[in-house]
């Protein structure tokens, strides 16, 4: 079927099958070292477990889809999205609406850390993992209403869009999650800001300075609560941007072209198309840009340049005041 196929798209989806399985290696790799490294406080065992099972999902359904669609004949393919090819869908979009969902799990783990840094048994791994199972069943019924509807979604991936069988129109729960989705993302950084910017005033004593007030728990803070906060603060600026940005790239280009099609439907073919693959990569390899690229104690325990003796200090040292939490 390539030879019926037009070269830039070829091109493209040999180079999003390749880059997909490259990173889909490096998910498999990430999961095995975080169960191997399951009492290392430099892992957020229950977040990355998480994630990377999604991004596994998400990268083996897209490529499930794209090689089907190179490799064999017309017909073949046609009987392929018909008899599975709305599974793949649903399947591959739940690998991305579970993990834009526990961000907000992530947000408000933020949130309760700076409420109280000392205290985070409800955000404890096991609940992490009970939060996660919920948000899976959350998104999943939220998937499944139309796919047991006549709108059900299946994706294209000769004109690289998701067709509904009631197209145009489309489920209404459909239409939901297309208009809002972009609020999940843009939320989640605007409320992240607000948490730097206070964690920066707490640590430059801003609000004692405006208010001529000396606050109980800054007064009683050690030196090592302080040294945790900073490195708290940093990880916060790093991780935010990092998965707010990654998450925000798929949606702000729905928005954008829903909200100027005439403009967007006048761009070159392969503009948009290459616009659509790079937007589908984003999401391919937001665990190996968040969770390796922006976490450089991930990163160095991957590649084995760890200190095992300041590990075993992490771990055998003060329980109340770990950071795991954070690197998310």
């Amino acid at each position: 079927m390539i030879s019926t196929i037009p070269v830039f798209h070829v091109i493209s989806q040999f180079i999003f099958i390749i880059v997909a399985s490259l990173l889909l290696i490096f998910e498999f790799f990430l999961l095995f070292a975080t169960i191997s490294h399951r009492n290392d406080t430099k892992f957020p065992v229950a977040y990355l477990i998480v994630m990377t099972i999604c991004g596994i999902v998400c990268k083996i359904a897209f490529i499930t889809d794209f090689t089907t669609y190179l490799f064999f004949p017309e017909d073949i393919y046609t009987e392929y999205r018909q008899f599975i090819g709305k599974e793949i869908t649903l399947v591959g979009t739940l690998s991305y609406f579970v993990p834009m969902c526990v961000s907000v799990l992530m947000t408000l783990n933020r949130l309760f850390i700076v409420i109280k840094p000392t205290d985070q048994a409800i955000f404890s791994q096991k609940r992490i993992f009970v939060y996660s199972f919920g948000i899976l069943i959350f998104c999943l019924t939220l998937l499944l209403i139309p796919y047991f509807s006549d709108c059900s979604v299946n994706f294209l991936a000769s004109s690289l869009e998701f067709q509904t069988d009631c197209a145009p129109d489309k489920h209404p729960v459909t239409r939901f999650t297309n208009a809002n989705a972009i609020c999940i993302p843009t939320t989640l950084l605007l409320v992240n800001l607000v948490i730097i910017i206070h964690l920066k005033a707490v640590r430059h004593s801003t609000y004692t300075k405006l208010f001529q007030k000396t606050s109980a728990v800054g007064s009683k803070r050690t030196s090592q609560l302080a040294r945790c906060q900073k490195r708290r603060e940093h990880a916060l600026m790093r991780q935010t941007l990092a998965i707010t940005v990654y998450l925000s790239f798929y949606e702000v280009g729905s928005f954008l072209m829903r909200t100027f099609p005439i403009f967007y439907q006048n761009l070159p073919e392969s503009i948009r198309s290459a616009y659509f693959y790079f937007r589908l990569e984003t999401i391919c390899a937001i665990t190996f840009f968040v969770y390796f690229m922006e976490s450089p104690s991930i990163r160095k325990t991957l590649l084995g340049r760890s200190d095992p003796k300041k590990n075993s200090g992490e771990q055998h040292g003060n329980p109340k005041i770990s950071t795991i939490t954070l690197r998310i």
